[in-house]
This record gives structure tokens, C-alpha cells and sequence, in this order.
């Protein structure tokens, strides 16, 4: 619903039973799950903050150095 923007809206949609797989759909159909979604609906900011930490933990699993790895110029294509 907003694509060029960073945002929440990815939550607030999976009650209106808007997820495109049948994985976001159980996020919020799951009760181990629809707490978070509920939480990230409700505080975007939250959503921001946990985000975040998440990718940081990220950056830092299997760095790889020199010609092993690259620094992509788009995150879902390969350099040229």
C-alpha cells in the first residue's frame, strides 16, 4: 500500500488478511506471532528500533572480506 515508503503498513495490513504469502498471513493467525504484529501496528517506532537491531545483528553474521564478498549497489541484484 505505500511502496516507496518505509513504514509499518506491512503490519497493519495482515489483519485485513492482505500478506501475499501464506507465511505473513500466519504471523498474525499465530499466537506466538500476532503479539509482535499487534505491538509493531500500535508503535511504528518500535517497529523502527527492532528492525534495526535486527539488521545490525545481521551486518555482522559472516562479513565477508576483499574478493569474497561486495558491496551491492541495490540489495536484491548482483553487481555488474
Amino acid at each position: 500500500m505505500t511502496p516507496n515508503k518505509f513504514d509499518n503498513m506491512y503490519y497493519q495490513n495482515l489483519p485485513k488478511g492482505l500478506g501475499l504469502l501464506s507465511s505473513d498471513r500466519r504471523l498474525f493467525s499465530d499466537p506466538r506471532t500476532k503479539v509482535h504484529v499487534e505491538e509493531y501496528i500500535r508503535d511504528q517506532n518500535l517497529f523502527f528500533k527492532a528492525f534495526a537491531s535486527a539488521m545490525q545483528k545481521l551486518s555482522e553474521h559472516a562479513v565477508k572480506f576483499d574478493r569474497s564478498g561486495e558491496i551491492r549497489h541495490r540489495c536484491d541484484a548482483f553487481n555488474n
